[in-house]
C-alpha cells in the first residue's frame, strides 16, 4: 500500500521526505516522486494539478496527519530547524510514551514526527 500526497510545490514536499526523514527516492518525474521510508513502507509525493489528480481532489489536505517514527526527534528538530521548515510544535513529551514535533508541509499535510520514550501506557490503547 502507498499513500499519495497532492502538493503544489513537489520539491519542497520531497525534501522534507527525503532530507530530514532520510526517505529514498524511488522514481522521480515531474509530476510524481515515489519515496521509500527507512523503515519500509512508500510515500508518493504528486503534483496537485497533475491531470491524473481529479479536478475536484486538488486541494489541501484536511483531516490528515502522516506520522514518521523515528530514533531522535530532538535530532529531527534540529535538522528541521537548519531546513527552515514550518515547525507547528517543537518537541514534546506526550501522555502515551511518545516525543513529537509537529510540521507542516509544503503541501499543507500535518506532519508527526515521533520518537517512543516509554513503553505505551494502557489507558491510552
Amino acid at each position: 500500500m502507498m499513500t499519495n500526497l497532492f502538493t503544489d510545490d513537489l520539491g519542497a514536499t520531497r525534501s522534507l521526505f527525503e532530507n530530514l526523514l532520510e526517505f529514498k527516492v524511488e522514481f522521480a518525474a515531474d509530476w510524481f516522486v515515489s519515496l521509500k521510508a527507512p523503515g519500509g513502507g512508500q510515500l508518493g509525493v504528486m503534483k496537485r494539478t497533475s491531470e491524473f489528480v481529479p479536478k475536484a481532489h486538488q486541494q489541501a489536505p484536511r483531516g490528515v496527519m502522516i506520522t514518521v517514527v523515528v530514533d531522535d526527534v530532538e535530532k529531527a528538530h534540529a535538522k528541521a530547524r537548519s531546513l527552515k521548515l514550518e515547525i507547528l510544535e517543537a518537541p514534546r513529551d506526550l501522555p502515551y510514551g511518545q516525543r513529537r514535533m509537529l510540521l507542516r508541509d509544503a503541501s499543507g499535510a500535518l506532519v508527526d514526527v515521533s520518537s517512543p520514550t516509554a513503553p505505551v501506557d494502557p489507558s491510552y490503547v
